[in-house]
């Protein structure tokens, strides 16, 4: 048992690598289109995709459908099944679609800003575009194969930024942008047949086994859509656009790693517990999972809180400055939110996808009269303490979830964290120094330099402790020995040393 619990982590650790090298490089198209767009566009142009692109957002996370997930959990999905989720995919997308067109000329009126109606009017074939992908798609999944959807996404990443930065070279239009938007959905569409081939048929006559998941998804995304937003909601109400503007770019900074490697990690996740409810290893898979996930995110956070400062004065420069506070602050919260990550695939996993709206529900209760009584009182201050307020409380009500659903007690839970946690610690003195050193520093390259080898110092250090934690503590089932798992096989096929048996 334990040596075929271990063989699925080390799937689930490969299919995340894909996945997350994929979205990291993903996000280094979408960075390098950026600073073209930028060259060619003003900021004018950026602003009103801005705005067109909230309400894109928001109606797209409301009716978000975990469609892929219902089929991995289901056992041996039939054609019907197949053509059933094709169905609810496409009407998705095409209700999304009506309602942003539908909310185009009230966007217009609010934001006073005529050029949103035929904008919001183009956007709108992308959810519609996203709702006809392949479902077969989710069978590499189901076998733990996700090279082929981790090369489509970078490949339809890479066909829309080019795209986008001729068409801005060449007409310095806002539509360059928009462009990128609708174009890298169609080529998700076209490769997902090229990849999962399936006769278009559209049917509901499978729509029970997707129900409870569909209908209880569709409230717990109405929430989250709430809970996301409810800063800027809240906070324009009581700061001005000025501070406002260093708080959004903060909260986009913070949210990043969250992007590149949780966002992911889902559909891995995913199948890795509906696997591990099948062998019977649920709870140390869980625990393994939320180990490992912490283990990534978490120095990186602590990097973003303690070097706030010399990062926000590198890359965003000095008119930036005062986002820097707000940024160490939010990266506090973003810690805190690592440990109830995994949660929502668990559920999904099992096929309880109503814990996750409940959840979603008493946060919204708590979140958003905190933040407006926090901003009220205090400003972005405030809004931050709420912030951190929330993140405790979710994590709490998340593990008592988790405990329902793998038996893993709450001490197991925090226990499970006690390896990594103890090398931040260890590591923190590094990022405290490497700070002290950057304070008023005004060359730029030598805050670069400083930056880099304080980060590589801090990381170089850190996972040497997780390293040698996996060697100390070999015998045991944690997130620590995988790591540990992982370097020496890298070694042994680099021939650095011979092969070991995990």
């Amino acid at each position: 048992m334990a040596a075929e619990n271990n063989g699925l982590s080390r799937k689930t650790a490969k299919a995340g690598i894909w996945t997350v090298g994929a979205k990291v490089i993903a996000k280094g198209v979408d960075f390098v289109a950026l600073l073209f767009l930028a060259h060619f566009l003003s900021p004018t142009d950026f602003g009103v995709v801005a705005m067109a692109m909230t309400v894109v957002y928001v109606v797209e996370a409301v009716f978000e459908l975990p469609l892929a997930s219902a089929l991995v959990r289901i056992p041996d999905p039939t054609e019907r099944m197949y053509d059933t989720a094709l169905t609810l995919s496409a009407l998705r997308g095409l209700l999304v679609g009506l309602l942003l067109i539908v909310c185009a000329w009230p966007l217009s009126r609010v934001y006073d800003e005529p050029r949103l109606i035929p904008l919001v009017f183009v956007l709108a074939l992308a959810p519609i575009q996203r709702g006809l992908m392949s479902p077969k798609i989710t069978v590499f999944s189901r076998q733990m194969d996700f090279r082929r959807q981790a090369g489509l996404d970078v490949i339809s990443k890479c066909i829309a930024a080019a795209a986008a930065i001729v068409v801005a070279a060449l007409t310095h239009s806002y539509w360059s942008i928009a462009l990128a938007t609708v174009l890298t959905p169609a080529v998700l569409m076209v490769g997902s047949y090229w990849l999962a081939p399936m006769q278009v048929r559209f049917t509901l006559k499978d729509w029970p086994m997707f129900s409870d998941m569909v209908s209880w998804n569709l409230v717990s995304q109405l929430v989250t859509a709430v809970n996301f937003q409810s800063g800027r909601l809240v906070l324009p109400r009581f700061i001005g656009p000025h501070p406002f503007g260093n708080y959004a770019m903060a909260s986009d900074l913070s949210n990043v790693p969250f992007q590149i490697i949780a966002t992911p990690l889902g559909s891995p996740l995913n199948v890795a517990f509906v696997a591990a409810s099948q062998h019977g290893t649920l709870k140390e898979t869980y625990l393994k999972a939320t180990g490992g996930i912490f283990i990534l995110l978490a120095p990186v956070f602590c990097i973003a809180a303690f070097l706030a400062e010399p990062l926000v004065r590198l890359f965003l420069g000095e008119k930036w400055s005062e986002s820097a506070p707000i940024l160490a602050g939010l990266a506090w919260v973003c810690f805190i939110d690592i440990l109830p990550l995994p949660m929502a695939p668990l559920a999904i996993a099992l096929n309880q996808t109503r814990r996750i709206a409940i959840r979603n529900l008493k946060q919204a209760l708590f979140f958003f009269p905190t933040t407006v009584i926090g901003a009220w009182a205090w400003g972005i201050q405030g809004a931050i303490a709420a912030a951190i307020a929330n993140a405790i409380f979710v994590t709490f009500i998340s593990m008592q979830d988790v405990r329902a659903m793998t038996l893993a007690t709450l001490r197991e839970q925090v226990v499970s964290l006690a390896g990594p946690v103890a090398a931040i610690v260890v590591c923190t003195p590094i990022l405290i120094y490497g700070n002290m050193l950057m304070s008023g520093q005004q060359n730029m390259l030598l805050l670069a330099a400083c930056l880099a080898v304080t980060g590589t110092l801090y990381m170089g250090v850190y996972f040497a402790i997780i390293y040698g934690l996996g060697v100390v503590f070999k015998e045991q089932d944690n997130a620590e020995n995988l790591v540990r798992q992982f370097v020496q096989i890298g070694l042994a096929r680099l021939g650095l040393r011979r092969p070991v048996r995990p």
